[in-house]
Parts: C-alpha cells; sequence; structure tokens
C-alpha cells in the first residue's frame, strides 16, 4: 500500500514570539510544501528514509531497525536522530506503528530551497502524524517543540489566527479582504535561522501582559486592515514592539532605511523572510531594488500564499 501526501509550508505574518506566550497570530499556509510517499519495500525490518530537495537531489539518506528504530546507516548522523526522535514518538503515541515484519520505504521531496525556512521540519512532522494515525501537535511536543502554529498551516487551506489557550491550540479560519494585496512581497534575507536558537533569545528576555494583549490587538486589526496606509502603520508598530522586546533593531532600520513603505519580520528575526509593504515602487522595481541590495528572491503575496 502506498500513501501520498503533501503538506503546506508556512508563515507568521504577526506574533511571532509572542504567539508562545498566548498572543493571537496571523498564520498562512504557503503554495510551497513538502511531499511525501510512504510505502513498502522488500527488507523486513528496516525503515528506509530518502529525501529530495527542490531540484530532485538527494539531500539526506538513513536506514532504521523497525523494532527498536535504531540507525543502522546515514548520510548525516544529526539529521537522522532528529528524525528518529520524531518516529519513536509515533510510536509511544501509536505502539502499532510500523510494527509489521515487512520493510518500510520513506521518500520526502521539497517544493522550496532547503535555506527558505517554510517549513521542513513542520510538514515532516505532520506527514508522520498522518502515516501513524497520531496527534500531530502531540507529536511536535514531544519532538521538535514550538508553538504548533506551523503544524497547523501544513493541513490549512487558507489564512487563520492561532492561539494557545490552556495549552491547546486554537485555529480560526480567517479571510484577507485586503486590497493592497498586489502591494504586498516576501523577500528572503539569505540565510536560514535556527527556531530553538530564536525561541530561546526570546526566552531570555522578559515580556508582560500587556505586550502579549497589544499584539493580539495588532493582529486583529491587520485582519481588518483596509488601505496600504494603515497595513503599514500595523506593520511598523508590531516591529517596534518586538525589537523592544528583543532589545534588536529592526531589519529595515538595518538594512533597508531608504525603502519607501514598511518591512517587517517573518518568523525567527534574522533570518527566512521578510514582508515588504511597496508604496511608492510598483511592481516593475521591486525586484531591482532588493536584488540591488543582494536579496534577489522576491515573491509576491499572490505567488507565496495559498488560499481558498
Amino acid at each position: 500500500m502506498i500513501t501520498k501526501l503533501h503538506k503546506n509550508g508556512k508563515l507568521l505574518l504577526s506574533g511571532e514570539y509572542a504567539v508562545l506566550d498566548g498572543a493571537t497570530a496571523l498564520a498562512i499556509p504557503t503554495h510551497y510544501g513538502q511531499k511525501f510517499i510512504f510505502g513498502q519495500n522488500k527488507n523486513p525490518g528496516q525503515l528506509i528514509w530518502r529525501a529530495l530537495d527542490h531540484t530532485n537531489t538527494l539531500w539526506f539518506e538513513a536506514e532504521y531497525e523497525l523494532d527498536t528504530l535504531n540507525i543502522r546507516r546515514a548520510q548525516e548522523q544529526e539529521l537522522a536522530r532528529a528524525l528518529q526522535k520524531v518516529l519513536r514518538a509515533a510510536r509511544s503515541l501509536n505502539p502499532n506503528f510500523l510494527a509489521a515484519a515487512q520493510g518500510f520505504t520513506a521518500e520526502s521531496q521539497l517544493d522550496f530551497p532547503r535555506s527558505w525556512g517554510l517549513g521542513s521540519s513542520s510538514t515532516l512532522i505532520a506527514a508522520i502524524a498522518q502515516w501513524s494515525n497520531t496527534d500531530a501537535f502531540q507529536l511536535l511536543q514531544m519532538s521538535f517543540g514550538g508553538s504548533g502554529y506551523d503544524i497547523a498551516a501544513a493541513d490549512s487551506t487558507g489564512p487563520f489566527t492561532y492561539s494557545i489557550r490552556k495549552n491547546t491550540p486554537e485555529v480560526v479560519p480567517t479571510k484577507l479582504n485586503w486590497p493592497f494585496k498586489n502591494k504586498l512581497y516576501f523577500i528572503h534575507r539569505n540565510q536560514k535561522q535556527n527556531s530553538r536558537q530564536s525561541i530561546a533569545h526570546y526566552r531570555s528576555h522578559e515580556t508582560s501582559t500587556d505586550f502579549i494583549n497589544e499584539i493580539s490587538a495588532i493582529t486583529h486589526e491587520m485582519i481588518k486592515a483596509t488601505s496600504a496606509e494603515e497595513f503599514s502603520t500595523l506593520m511598523t508598530v508590531h516591529e517596534t514592539l518586538i525589537a523592544k522586546t528583543l532589545n534588536m533593531k529592526p531589519v529595515k532600520e538595518v538594512l533597508f532605511s531608504d525603502f519607501p513603505g514598511a518591512i517587517k519580520s517573518l518568523g525567527g528575526w534574522g533570518g527566512d523572510f521578510i514582508m515588504a509593504l511597496d508604496l511608492e515602487l510598483g511592481p516593475q522595481n521591486i525586484n531591482e531594488y532588493f536584488t540591488q541590495k543582494g536579496f534577489p528572491t522576491v515573491l509576491s503575496f499572490d505567488q507565496m500564499i495559498l488560499q481558498p
């Protein structure tokens, strides 16, 4: 029996870091994600895992013993151990997972470059959860940890708000009726941010209930925004609040001080994607602006976001 899955990537448009402490965040699934094929092979007692990148190039391969899920061989031991942790967590939630005598094969393939940070780990967890018939949020907490918004995005069909209430994820689908969508762009920072390190940095700073409430309020105001100017102000206020909390400078101040519009970091500050709201340049000049700054990967709102 062969199981084929596709899990969406993710972006967090508001609420980065603060979502960990109960703030309401605005999240979106992306067109880009990861495909999975799970099947059986003729090697009894073995699981063979192969991972391909967006160019169809093999970048990871490992073999596991089914009875113990010990690693038999692997290209990269650290990645093999991380995958092993997820597989063992899935088996602890469902003891029948991979319990058959026959061998299994798993193959994954990314739709996006690995450096983009759109959710290679979250799509993996969501796929293994479905394959093992376990709860994806439980699997996340038993393996990589995090807020879980990326797990929600993996199976979402459109934008949603995300919050954690009494340790339980609350996912509410929403519509983004923004007349300024054509002015929004996503630019890659040419470097990938380590989520666990970003979270640890955030945890080293004090936060307050007022901070969490302010971020939640901005999220709701963003959803209701009707003009580019209003949304620009909300982006800037959000950046200022997070910057003060992290004791870091906003990305616009550091790299794009001459940009005619607003720029907001997404996810862990310092890497992955940023969101830009253009107020003057227009679609013909936006790519040139960021390319000249050394950031040639520029995607429009429609190119990036999966919508119902």
